[in-house]
Protein backbone atom coordinates (compact mmCIF):
# COMPACT_ATOMS: atom_id res chain seq x y z
CA UNK A 1 0.00 0.00 0.00
CA UNK A 2 2.89 2.25 0.58
CA UNK A 3 4.27 1.79 -2.49
CA UNK A 4 1.14 2.82 -4.26
CA UNK A 5 0.99 6.00 -2.15
CA UNK A 6 4.47 7.05 -2.77
CA UNK A 7 4.08 5.88 -6.78
CA UNK A 8 0.77 8.17 -6.82
CA UNK A 9 2.68 11.21 -5.26
CA UNK A 10 5.38 10.71 -7.85
CA UNK A 11 3.47 11.05 -10.94
CA UNK A 12 1.52 13.84 -9.76
CA UNK A 13 4.45 15.70 -9.13
CA UNK A 14 5.64 14.59 -12.72
CA UNK A 15 2.70 16.02 -14.27
CA UNK A 16 2.37 19.15 -11.98
CA UNK A 17 5.98 20.09 -13.51
CA UNK A 18 4.97 19.12 -17.55
CA UNK A 19 2.08 21.43 -16.78
CA UNK A 20 4.00 23.95 -15.29
CA UNK A 21 6.75 23.85 -17.97
CA UNK A 22 4.37 24.03 -21.26
CA UNK A 23 1.57 26.21 -19.40
CA UNK A 24 3.61 29.16 -20.83
CA UNK A 25 4.15 28.09 -24.68
CA UNK A 26 1.53 28.98 -27.56
CA UNK A 27 1.29 27.52 -30.71
CA UNK A 28 2.31 28.77 -33.80
CA UNK A 29 0.42 28.44 -36.89
CA UNK A 30 2.35 26.37 -39.90
CA UNK A 31 5.08 28.64 -41.48
CA UNK A 32 4.62 31.91 -39.44
CA UNK A 33 7.19 33.69 -37.10
CA UNK A 34 7.24 33.68 -33.68
CA UNK A 35 6.26 37.14 -32.27
CA UNK A 36 9.10 38.79 -29.97
CA UNK A 37 8.63 38.85 -26.40
CA UNK A 38 9.84 40.88 -23.06
CA UNK A 39 11.66 39.28 -20.51
CA UNK A 40 12.16 42.19 -16.88
CA UNK A 41 11.18 44.50 -19.63
CA UNK A 42 13.78 44.25 -21.96
CA UNK A 43 13.20 43.54 -25.21
CA UNK A 44 13.87 41.04 -27.25
CA UNK A 45 15.63 41.54 -30.58
CA UNK A 46 13.40 40.46 -34.07
CA UNK A 47 15.87 38.16 -35.94
CA UNK A 48 17.12 39.23 -38.97
CA UNK A 49 16.46 37.60 -42.34
CA UNK A 50 19.40 36.02 -44.36
CA UNK A 51 19.60 37.98 -47.86
CA UNK A 52 18.29 35.90 -50.35
CA UNK A 53 19.26 36.11 -54.74
CA UNK A 54 16.26 36.83 -55.66
CA UNK A 55 17.13 34.70 -59.08
CA UNK A 56 17.72 31.36 -57.33
CA UNK A 57 15.63 31.92 -53.95
CA UNK A 58 18.81 30.60 -51.98
CA UNK A 59 21.19 31.97 -49.53
CA UNK A 60 24.01 34.45 -51.12
CA UNK A 61 26.86 32.36 -50.86
CA UNK A 62 29.72 33.77 -48.63
CA UNK A 63 32.66 32.05 -50.81
CA UNK A 64 33.50 32.97 -54.39
CA UNK A 65 34.51 29.77 -56.91
CA UNK A 66 36.64 30.37 -59.47
CA UNK A 67 37.91 28.37 -62.57
CA UNK A 68 40.95 28.15 -64.23
CA UNK A 69 42.04 26.46 -67.35
CA UNK A 70 44.79 24.27 -67.60
CA UNK A 71 45.17 23.13 -71.43
CA UNK A 72 46.45 19.78 -72.83
CA UNK A 73 48.47 19.68 -76.41
CA UNK A 74 50.11 17.41 -77.54
CA UNK A 75 52.86 18.49 -75.79
CA UNK A 76 51.94 18.55 -72.43
CA UNK A 77 49.92 20.59 -69.74
CA UNK A 78 50.09 24.27 -69.88
CA UNK A 79 50.64 26.26 -67.80
CA UNK A 80 52.59 23.83 -66.37
CA UNK A 81 52.55 25.40 -62.74
CA UNK A 82 49.23 27.19 -61.61
CA UNK A 83 47.93 28.42 -58.21
CA UNK A 84 44.44 28.58 -57.06
CA UNK A 85 42.48 29.18 -53.79
CA UNK A 86 41.00 26.68 -52.13
CA UNK A 87 37.81 25.58 -53.09
CA UNK A 88 38.39 26.65 -56.91
CA UNK A 89 38.06 24.45 -59.79
CA UNK A 90 40.57 23.51 -62.38
CA UNK A 91 39.87 22.44 -65.86
CA UNK A 92 41.98 20.59 -68.04
CA UNK A 93 41.01 21.53 -71.42
CA UNK A 94 42.42 18.34 -74.26
CA UNK A 95 43.41 20.42 -77.16
CA UNK A 96 45.61 18.05 -78.36
CA UNK A 97 45.36 15.11 -80.84
CA UNK A 98 46.03 12.13 -78.16
CA UNK A 99 44.06 11.05 -74.89
CA UNK A 100 44.25 13.04 -71.76
CA UNK A 101 43.56 11.28 -68.43
CA UNK A 102 44.56 13.56 -65.62
CA UNK A 103 45.34 11.96 -62.75
CA UNK A 104 47.07 13.20 -59.12
CA UNK A 105 50.99 11.98 -59.10
CA UNK A 106 52.20 9.54 -58.81
CA UNK A 107 52.01 6.99 -61.68
CA UNK A 108 50.60 4.69 -61.91
CA UNK A 109 48.83 4.39 -58.51
CA UNK A 110 47.79 8.45 -58.81
CA UNK A 111 47.38 8.44 -54.60
CA UNK A 112 49.19 12.08 -54.37
CA UNK A 113 45.74 14.33 -53.62
CA UNK A 114 44.13 13.29 -50.53
CA UNK A 115 41.39 10.58 -51.22
CA UNK A 116 42.37 9.72 -54.40
CA UNK A 117 44.00 6.32 -56.17
CA UNK A 118 43.28 4.65 -59.63
CA UNK A 119 41.62 1.88 -57.37
CA UNK A 120 38.82 4.53 -56.85
CA UNK A 121 38.05 4.29 -60.41
CA UNK A 122 34.41 2.96 -61.04
CA UNK A 123 33.18 3.20 -57.55
CA UNK A 124 31.69 6.14 -55.92
CA UNK A 125 34.58 6.83 -53.78
CA UNK A 126 35.94 8.78 -57.48
CA UNK A 127 33.91 11.10 -56.99
CA UNK A 128 36.34 13.04 -54.71
CA UNK A 129 39.88 11.64 -56.09
CA UNK A 130 41.49 13.56 -58.57
CA UNK A 131 41.68 11.09 -61.41
CA UNK A 132 39.49 11.77 -64.54
CA UNK A 133 39.34 7.84 -64.59
CA UNK A 134 39.19 7.79 -67.97
CA UNK A 135 40.63 9.10 -71.52
CA UNK A 136 39.31 12.37 -72.36
CA UNK A 137 39.53 13.27 -76.55
CA UNK A 138 40.11 16.35 -78.44
CA UNK A 139 37.53 19.22 -77.42
CA UNK A 140 36.89 17.28 -74.52
CA UNK A 141 37.21 18.51 -70.55
CA UNK A 142 37.72 17.29 -67.44
CA UNK A 143 37.41 19.54 -64.14
CA UNK A 144 38.32 18.90 -60.38
CA UNK A 145 37.38 21.39 -57.56
CA UNK A 146 40.44 21.15 -55.14
CA UNK A 147 39.20 21.27 -51.58
CA UNK A 148 42.79 20.77 -49.70
CA UNK A 149 45.80 22.77 -49.93
CA UNK A 150 48.96 22.01 -50.56
CA UNK A 151 51.37 21.07 -53.67
CA UNK A 152 49.63 18.45 -55.83
CA UNK A 153 51.63 16.96 -58.63
CA UNK A 154 49.96 15.56 -61.83
CA UNK A 155 50.19 13.64 -64.67
CA UNK A 156 48.37 12.03 -68.02
CA UNK A 157 48.18 8.69 -67.16
CA UNK A 158 48.30 7.78 -70.92
CA UNK A 159 51.62 9.80 -71.55
CA UNK A 160 52.99 9.88 -68.21
CA UNK A 161 55.87 12.36 -68.75
CA UNK A 162 53.03 15.01 -69.30
CA UNK A 163 52.81 16.49 -66.07
CA UNK A 164 51.74 19.63 -64.19
CA UNK A 165 51.34 21.06 -60.79
CA UNK A 166 48.44 23.11 -59.23
CA UNK A 167 49.47 24.55 -56.07
CA UNK A 168 45.92 25.25 -53.48
CA UNK A 169 46.77 28.27 -50.97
Amino acid sequence: MTKLILLTIVAIVLVGVVVFLYSGDTVQAPGSSPTPTTTDNVPVPTPTPTPVNEESSSPLPTVSESKVTVTYSDFGYGPAIVTVEKGDTVIFDNKGSKMMWTASAVHPTHKTYPGSDIAFCGTPQSISAFDACKGYGSGESWEFKFDHQGTWKYHNHMQANHTGTIVVE
